[in-house]
């Protein structure tokens, strides 16, 4: 395979996530009552998602550095399909929300795979150049995959939503079985107990922890948000579907580009962390006074959220990538579950506030993340930045 069908699957595969969560999101308020469920409920089908597909990123980065990624992106896929074919046809909010589950496992592998052949393939610029792309997909993928679902939703029904990622996966696992047998070139050793335990020999390294709490923890924030904004545009501002992919794919836009603003005036790494904080702080205050007062005030208020997590993949990411050498599947597992179990939790807060007061369970997600980022900020000032290419450019 080419560098550039490898560069188109490892693009596809990063963007796994979003089909996941974000096709269905505008049918969430109907699947709420073809299910006889409540918001709640339903909501468990997007953050036990996230919570699976966080354990099961960690679990299969050092399995793919142990068996080689073209097996477990196969594995993973077959899985995969499987269970978002299932996902149409099923009745009963329970096992629908199983199914979800398994399709987080299956979903993981694709995640997993993409970011391990980014350090596997690419190295120098062209690496930081990968990157950039997968990040600008972390935010195009919220923008694409709502509008699509919608559409699928408006002529099909929601249960359409499902058949899309599958056949998707289906095209990822062809072009999976074209990558190299031999990759990682550098096998891990010993047995699965012992494969599994190079996580704990990456996140034993505390400067890299820490700075790696900072790049993910604003992923709550975006997903608490995403989980609840069907209920708010819809219920509370009385968006149509179209409406709601509409003003979920304006803010991404305009995260997108505020992003790219701020990353084109080539700050130095700290100054860009610095901006990441300012971000977050604007959404916390404007969700929580400004949200409630319309619908043009409660998109704005994610807007500086948004741009915060495109900053933070397209900087950060290259930083921890970069600090250490080998462990490549075990590095792209920690990176990925610590954005995913943030998700989680996120979700999870935002979710626990009464359907009325979801705007508010968004700015404590916010409040939350503020803090965190802030604690680890001062914590590895004091520990005097360990974090490879950190200070760089720092005058």
């Amino acid at each position: 395979m080419g560098k550039g069908p490898l560069a188109l699957l490892i693009l596809v595969m990063s963007m796994f996530g979003p089909l996941s969560t974000d096709m269905y999101l505008s049918g969430l308020p109907q699947m709420v009552d073809d299910f006889g469920t409540n918001e709640a409920t339903m909501n468990m089908s997007l953050y036990m998602f996230m919570l699976v597909l966080s354990f099961s990123i960690l679990f299969l980065g050092p399995i793919s550095d142990k068996y080689g990624r073209r097996n477990v992106l196969a594995a993973t896929m077959s899985v995969y399909i499987v269970s978002n074919l299932a996902c149409m046809f099923v009745t009963n909010v329970w096992v629908f929300i199983i199914l979800r589950m398994i399709q987080a496992f299956g979903g993981a592998g694709a995640m997993v795979s993409g970011f391990a052949l980014i350090k596997d393939c690419f190295k120098g610029p062209e690496r930081g150049r990968i990157l950039s792309i997968v990040a600008v997909l972390g935010i195009l993928g919220p923008i694409l995959s709502p509008v699509i679902g919608t559409a699928l939703i408006n002529t099909m029904g929601w249960h359409s939503t499902f058949l899309a990622p599958a056949l998707i996966a289906l095209l990822c696992l062809a072009m999976g079985m074209l990558l190299p047998k031999e990759l990682p070139v550098e096998r891990l050793t010993g047995s699965i107990t012992q494969t599994v335990r190079r996580i704990a020999v990456v996140l034993k390294d505390r400067g890299f922890t820490m700075f790696l709490v900072m790049m993910t923890i604003f992923v709550a924030s975006q997903l608490a948000y995403i989980s609840v904004s069907s209920y708010i545009y819809q219920d509370k501002f009385g968006f149509s579907t179209t409406e709601y992919s509409i003003a979920l794919a304006a803010v991404c836009i305009i995260s997108l580009g505020v992003s790219q603003a701020i990353l084109r005036m080539h700050l130095c790494n700290l100054k860009n962390v610095a901006a990441v904080l300012v971000l977050g702080a604007i959404s916390t205050v404007m969700m929580a006074l400004l949200a409630e007062h319309s619908w043009m005030l409660f998109m704005a208020s994610m807007i500086p959220c948004c741009a915060s997590t495109i900053i933070c993949r397209s900087f950060g990411f290259e930083i921890l990538m970069n600090h250490h050498h080998g462990d490549n599947g075990s590095v792209s597992s920690v990176l990925n579950f610590g954005a995913f179990i943030f998700a989680f939790c996120g979700m999870v807060i935002a979710s626990s506030f009464p359907s009325d007061l979801f705007i508010y369970g968004i700015a404590a997600v916010l409040a939350l993340s503020c803090l965190v980022y802030l604690v680890m900020w001062i914590r590895l000032k004091q520990a005097g930045y360990p974090v490879r290419n950190l200070t760089e450019g720092l005058d």
